[in-house]
Order: C-alpha cells, then structure tokens, then sequence
C-alpha cells in the first residue's frame, strides 16, 4: 500500500466531475504513472499538485497552494473539488482545507484529514470516500415511490481488482432478483450522483475495505440496510443473493 493520499486519488481518479488538489512537493507527484502506466488510462488523472520545491520553502507555500485550487477551478469547473496534503506536504502544516475555504469557490470543497504517518492507502481511499458521501449526500428526504427495489453499489475503484467486471455481473445479479440499481459509487459516479445516494432502499457493499465506513454513515443518516456478505465463491455468493433478497423483500428461488 502506498500513503493515504494515493487512496484519496484513486477515488478521485475514479469519478467524473471531481477534482482534487494536493499540496506536494516535487517527487511526491506520481499519479501520472500510476494512472497512464499501470492502469493505462487514456487520459490524466483529475490531480492538480502544487509541485514546490526546496527553495519554494524560505517563501509562503499557502499560497502557492491557493493559486493551484483557484487555478484548478477555472480550468477544470469540476462540480466539487477535494483538497488535501501529501505525506511530505502535511509536515508543512499549511492546513489546504482552511485555505480553499478562505477562496470561497463556487463548488462544494471538501476537506480531507489524511494522517500520513499513521494511515495507508485504502483507509484514504475509505475516508474520501466517506467525506465525499458525507459532504454531498445531504439530509434523509422521502424516498420516490417505486415498484421495484433499489440499491446503490458501493466501493469499486480505479486501480482496484477487476473492480468493472464485478461490477457488470453484481448488476446482472440484481437485475435478476428484480432490484434496479441506483447509483454505482465511486467507479464512474459524479458528485452529481452522490447526491441521490439517499433515493436507494439499501445499499450493496461490494467493497468494505473502501466503502464499509461511507455504508455505515449512510445508515445512521438515511436509514439504507447494508449488505454483509462478499459474494465471492459459489457459497458466499449464493448467501449474498438470499441477503439481497431479504432487503429487497423479493423471492431469490426463481
């Protein structure tokens, strides 16, 4: 595992309409390759650095950090943006979440607290995610009357394993049961779609290792059941459709 803020990274690299701005010295800016060279994306991953280097030190890097978030905004228009420090960065102390606030941008900007000497790559990703759902997801409203069961899919993420291929068949596999799915996050969700977590009767965790923390917020807020079991092999798989079945309150033998 690498330091937390690649997990916050590979979530961000995982939506649409997200951008994250990452106060990092030059060196610690390695996205780039893990998102063009190993998961051979096509395009850059939404990352902007602030890259400053040693003699950038003796001058006031907050606000080469304000510049990268003010720039970044106008270039990209992302809908909301994360903003954050490498593990060396975080050393500075320049707090990246009090200075995109002080600029007051018109998107939501979300905060991220990840404590680099302590914390690894998937707890980042864990609570990225969890500050994402949590800053957008908003407050429990009255779900929209349906004649089928919804769920969101939880977890799935860039350079995650074989995250779109199960995704593909954990879909066909509620489809069969009857159940639509409402939004699959964060793999090729927009902050957009987070915001209609809440629609969903419960929530199918694909991933707990990303995702079990945004699942558990969820149910405290918005009253959604998650799943406990992880479908892999025939048997667990077999336990995951008769779990969805019963939140589903649909019948799993046909």
């Amino acid at each position: 595992e690498g330091p937390p803020h690649v997990g916050a990274m590979r979530v961000a690299a995982s939506m649409r309409g997200l951008h994250y701005v990452l106060h990092a010295p030059q060196g610690d800016t390695y996205a780039d390759l893990l998102f063009t060279m190993i998961e051979r994306r096509a395009t850059r991953p939404p990352v902007t650095y602030t890259t400053f280097q040693a003699r950038d030190l003796g001058a006031d890097t907050a606000e080469l950090f304000k510049t990268a978030a003010r720039e970044a905004y106008e270039r990209f228009s992302p809908q909301a943006m994360i903003v954050g420090a490498s593990c060396t960065a975080e050393l500075l102390q320049d707090d990246p979440g009090g200075l995109a606030k002080a600029l007051d941008l018109p998107c939501p900007v979300i905060p991220l607290e990840l404590p680099a000497y302590q914390k690894k790559e998937n707890w980042g990703a864990s609570e990225t995610f969890y500050r994402l759902v949590r800053g957008l997801a908003g407050a429990r409203r009255e779900r929209p009357l349906r004649d089928r069961k919804s769920c969101n899919i939880l977890g799935p993420t860039s350079l995650g394993f074989r995250c779109r291929d199960d995704v593909r068949e954990i879909e066909k596999l509620v489809a069969a049961l009857g159940v639509d799915v409402n939004v699959v996050a964060p793999l090729g969700a927009s902050p957009q779609d987070l915001t209609r977590l809440g629609d969903a009767d419960f929530n199918v965790l694909l991933y707990p290792e990303i995702a079990l923390v945004a699942a558990q917020w969820l149910e405290r807020a918005h009253g959604q059941p998650f799943t406990r079991m992880v479908p892999i092999g025939v048997g667990a798989t077999r336990d995951f459709v008769a779990e969805v079945a019963r939140l589903a309150n649909v019948d799993p033998a046909p």
